[in-house]
């Protein structure tokens, strides 16, 4: 259990979850790879008042911190591939750089930042350090030649305070081009928003798959589930096949990891599935995921950019552990 009286951010929930999601879903990186963890801290956690109370401003930053994941160095090509070089001892170590002093990270008003509001993101698919650093050379010659050529039409440096501050960014842009230039990829991620009752409700609908649309695969089975859930178990399992994907457990819903491998039809089709169990539970009765504006929550995307992320298996997330749900479709 975590103690919330540590003076310490304990940001690893359960080690062995952890592990298991680096043994079936992190894959070894290319030597021109690397993963990215970010300690995030989501103010929307929290109602304005309590903002407002803890001194958590919309100015605050939302990320805090970031650890990258890569191969060990090695002297000689040879050993590139021994087993020393990327371990789950190395990966631990460096998540468990996230449990830092709670006064590492403190509001406007000099009180540490809420634990409910915070999280371990992750990237699931490595970036390309080549095409990051090539991005970021272009970002710097762009910038260069702009104050060049603004020097040269007689503008001052007073001027050019604006672009000057482009260098004082550039741990902050470097970190961002690691998130968005992509390496391999291994997953896709479908993130999930869905309401409580989708996780917790035992009422039951039927559903089937309506032949000839094109939002719908030509095989349609014989289903058996008939929960919200299940349904969403059945259309993984006829899309991409069991084994093929992973759920994770979130605060508010889940992300699917789908192997890019088994991806052989229009990956929309899970989408407007789950779009279609969500209609169907509605008109038979449940109450519409809506927010404070009234406005739909409910949503179901291809996270195409790997921004923002996804809660780290294993850690916590606002409080709340995030687990991967069907660890039995590896046994």
């Amino acid at each position: 259990m975590k103690d919330a009286n540590s003076p310490m951010y304990q940001m690893i929930a359960d080690v062995n979850e952890l592990k298991w999601f680096f043994d079936h879903v992190i894959q070894k990186p290319q030597v021109n790879e690397s993963y990215s963890a970010v300690f995030v801290s989501r103010h929307k956690k929290l109602t304005k008042e309590e903002q407002e109370e803890v001194g958590l401003t919309r100015k605050e930053a939302e990320f805090l911190a970031t650890q990258t994941f890569r191969l060990g160095s090695f002297k000689d090509a040879l050993y590139i591939d021994e087993e020393n070089n990327w371990t789950f001892d190395r990966f631990l170590q460096r998540v468990r750089r996230f449990n830092v002093d709670k006064y590492s990270y403190i509001t406007s008003k000099g009180q540490p930042i809420p634990t409910r509001t915070l999280a371990v993101i992750f990237y699931v698919n490595p970036c390309d350090d080549i095409k990051v650093v090539r991005a970021f050379v272009e970002q710097y010659m762009d910038v260069n030649q702009a104050i060049t050529k603004a020097m040269l039409g007689g503008k001052t440096t007073v001027d050019n305070l604006q672009s000057y501050q482009w260098f004082g960014n550039a741990e902050s842009n470097l970190k961002h081009l690691k998130a968005n230039q992509k390496g391999t990829r291994y997953w896709m991620d479908f993130d999930i928003d869905v309401p409580k009752w989708w996780k917790e409700s035992t009422n039951k609908i039927a559903l089937t798959w309506k032949s000839g649309s094109s939002k719908e695969p030509d095989i349609h089975p014989d289903f058996i589930s008939d929960t919200y859930y299940g349904h969403m178990i059945d259309a993984l399992n006829v899309l991409f096949g069991k084994g093929n994907y992973v759920i994770v457990d979130t605060s508010g819903g889940y992300h699917v990891l789908v192997r890019t491998s088994s991806i052989k039809c229009n990956p929309g089709k899970f989408t407007y599935r789950i779009k279609d169990i969500y209609e169907c539970a509605v008109r038979a009765g449940e109450e519409a995921y809506l927010d404070d504006k009234g406005q739909c929550k409910f949503e179901c995307i291809i996270n195409d950019s790997q921004i923002p992320g996804l809660p780290l298996p294993g850690t916590y997330q606002y409080d709340r552990p995030v687990t991967v749900l069907n660890k039995e479709d590896f046994d």
